[in-house]
């Protein structure tokens, strides 16, 4: 078996997310927050946001100027020293890692949101910047740093998800699976019991997972196939599934 991807305790709020009385789908709450990155998901995220009654104030991109249903769109290193509280919605692993690396958001601080109607167990471990949405379950999983829930997943008992991995929707973790850094998971996909999936890995829609991946593989549909990611895009085929 693989040895285990590291999820720590220093990148893992180690309180529950959703205490007893809390009011705010904000961890810790916030009055407002900016959105890092305009692309598809900031469309995706936004009325979500708006929905648990969260104040997006505008967002920031590369390419700006211009608006996201009606919020202003400014430069990423326009807020350069600002103590803001901020989203990062990029979901692709490696960008939103430069992203978050960069200085001009070195001061922001990073909440995580669990949207109201998920549930998530007073012993699950959220990290900062993570994303639960609507419909989802968390057990008593440790959850890393930026990592996005999108809708209806379900993460089993003592299951570990990496920093800056992504969830699809309806797709499900179950107990004791150990999921590394930088991960996409497909919608619909499941993730069998006690399985290690490595870093950097890529698992299809509808896919289901019952053997360890090592890092930097990919799971195809229709047949559970692992191959390296490298010899993959090397064959001429799209970087993921």
């Amino acid at each position: 078996m693989a040895p285990h991807p590291a999820v720590t305790g220093k990148d893992i709020d180690i309180t529950s997310h959703r205490r007893p009385g809390a009011t705010s789908p904000l961890r810790p709450a916030a009055p407002s927050i900016v959105f890092v990155g305009a692309g598809r998901n900031a469309h995706n995220l936004m009325g979500i946001f708006e929905a648990a009654g969260v104040d997006v104030r505008y967002v920031v991109d590369d390419a700006a100027p211009g608006t996201v249903l009606g919020k202003a769109v400014e430069t990423i290193d326009g807020i350069a020293g600002e103590a803001l509280d901020a989203f990062l919605t990029i979901t692709d692993p490696e960008i939103a890692r430069a992203v978050r690396a960069r200085p001009a958001v070195a001061q922001c601080r990073w909440p995580s949101f669990a949207f109201p109607n998920a549930v998530v167990s007073e012993y699950a471990a959220i990290g900062e910047g993570s994303y639960i949405g609507p419909f989802s379950l968390v057990t008593d999983a440790q959850i890393g740093r930026h990592v996005h829930l999108f809708t209806h997943n379900s993460i089993g008992a003592r299951a570990r998800i990496g920093d800056f991995s992504a969830i699809l929707p309806q797709a499900m973790i179950s107990s004791d699976v150990i999921i590394g850094t930088g991960c996409l998971i497909g919608s619909g996909a499941l993730v069998s019991a006690g399985v290690t999936i490595g870093d950097n890995c890529r698992i299809g829609a509808n896919v289901v997972v019952r053997r360890d991946m090592p890092p930097g593989s990919i799971a195809l549909p229709a047949r559970t196939l692992v191959h390296s990611r490298t010899r993959f895009k090397s064959a001429g085929n799209p970087p993921h599934a």
